[in-house]
């Protein structure tokens, strides 16, 4: 199990500083294939928290990870670049 701490400048639902465990890793090509209509909540949160992701090159899109993971109880899509620290697992 990964866990992470997300950068403290993500003011959505006050998860900024807070520790996600990652359950899924995909890259943002993913989020791009994806229909509005058959979208999660959590994925078009993410989607319109951060649009500017829809302008990065196809080049970088490719390659750039999304995770999702719960805060708590509640999951969250998040980006590669909101991720302070990785926290180390090893005795999990």
């Amino acid at each position: 199990m990964k866990k992470a701490i997300l950068k403290n400048n993500i003011k959505h639902q006050g998860i900024g500083g807070k520790e996600i465990i990652i359950e899924k890793e995909m890259t943002y090509d993913y989020m791009l294939d994806r229909n509005f209509e058959d979208m999660t909540i959590a994925e078009y949160n993410f989607i319109t928290r951060r649009p500017d992701l829809l302008t990065k090159p196809e080049k970088d899109v490719n390659n750039f990870k999304i995770y999702y993971g719960h805060v708590g109880f509640l999951g969250y899509f998040i980006a590669e670049d909101e991720i302070e620290k990785w926290e180390d697992n090893k005795n999990e």
